[in-house]
């Protein structure tokens, strides 16, 4: 069954998909372009080159879209690809795009009424709904672990103004690629990766927050940690209804709902937390290093809270900022910091003509005026 199954998924790759694949992968790389010239002003210079960043996204991508087929095999999930099952698909996945929450409830109302329609007439039979449902747990749980792994890209540094607060945060902004074969027949050893249901088959799924109480890797842990968590449950509420068919109508409003449920949950953790990154007159902290800087490679962290520069005690916003600058001479710099352990350690680097040092540092409230997050 497993060679089966493997042969399913990787028939794909000289199928009509990889066509559309291709196409991705390319709209992918002119995005990464766009982030990494957007972090190369925030921050001097990007990390990863675009092609980099594309490449991370496929490995991601079909390594998930690999345990996803593998999943649906073990699990015989398996369904019919005509036309009725696909707009069902496209419901519940529009159901959670970033319409305004007037067109996310039309869209399941209709989505409602549509499957009623079709399932009164038995043009759908329950048991290809329910492997329906089956298979979207398996991928939402599946890209929550794909989130998971990939902990490190996708975040370009924010400031804003909330009460005459400056808060410093970070725009995560992350999509993948996942291809899968869905569904394996045992009796005729047929693999759906090589039918023409390219939608259910050739998943995209982003992430798209912008979060200002929690560090980035607070941030994706509680972003997949939620995503594995509603996967979960949609897993569990579908296989616990295959033993009572006539409960199918429960799946048809509840799975757009727990899919919806997963940015309810982020938004509310997100307004319960204090703000991580906030100066105050003891201390400016540090939003973000750039990777492949002396400082960081002295030590210096995103979190981190700048006590004295040189020796001089609570350093003002505008001395630290004359020094986070592109200099035209050479200059070593001493930063006593306090680390999200409350451990006063020393920095000490050393800051190259020419170069960007690659820190952005939040400043106090009244240093600068910026956009009200209210009204970003």
């Amino acid at each position: 069954m497993i060679l089966e199954i493997l042969n399913g998924y990787f028939s794909m790759f000289y199928s009509p998909q990889i066509l559309i694949m291709i196409i991705l992968v390319i709209v992918f790389y002119f995005q990464n372009i766009r982030e990494a010239g957007l972090r190369r002003i925030v921050l001097g210079e990007s990390e990863d080159s675009p092609l980099v960043l594309t490449f991370y996204q496929l490995i991601y991508g079909l390594a998930g879209g690999l345990i996803i087929s593998v999943l649906a095999g073990l699990l015989n999930i398996a369904f019919v690809s005509y036309m009725e099952v696909q707009i069902i698909f496209m419901l519940t996945v529009f159901s959670v795009t970033r319409f305004s929450r007037y067109i996310n409830v039309g869209i399941n109302i209709l989505a409602v009424f549509l499957m009623t329609f079709l399932l009164d007439r038995e043009v759908i039979p329950s048991l290809d709904l329910i492997n329906l449902y089956l298979f979207i747990g398996v991928s939402h749980t599946v890209q929550g672990l794909i989130m998971f792994m990939d902990r490190k890209r996708g975040f370009v540094p924010v400031l804003l103004s909330n009460q005459s607060v400056i808060r410093g945060g970070f725009r995560i902004s992350k999509a993948y690629l996942v291809p899968s074969a869905a569904g394996f027949y045992a009796m005729t050893g047929s693999i759906l990766g090589t039918s023409v249901f390219y939608l259910t088959l050739i998943q995209l799924f982003a992430v798209k927050e912008t979060v200002m109480t929690f560090s980035k890797s607070q941030a994706i842990k509680a972003l997949s940690s939620i995503r594995i968590f509603i996967g979960s449950m949609i897993l569990i509420v579908s296989y616990a209804v295959s033993f009572s068919l006539g409960f199918i109508y429960i799946l048809i409003p509840l799975v757009p709902f727990l899919l919806f449920l997963e940015r309810m949950i982020f938004a509310y953790l997100e307004s319960r937390r204090k703000p991580y990154y906030v100066s105050d007159e003891e201390s400016i902290v540090v939003l973000e290093v750039r990777e492949n800087t002396p400082a960081f490679q002295s030590g210096l962290r995103s979190g981190n809270r700048i006590l004295s520069l040189d020796g001089r005690k609570k350093p003002s916003y505008r001395s630290l900022l004359a020094f986070m600058g592109t200099l035209h001479y050479e200059r070593g710099v001493s930063l006593t910091v306090l680390d999200e352990k409350d451990e006063e350690k020393d920095i000490v680097f050393r800051i190259r003509p020419g170069m960007s040092t690659g820190i952005i540092i939040v400043p106090p409230a009244g240093e600068i005026v910026l956009p009200s997050k209210d009204k970003a």
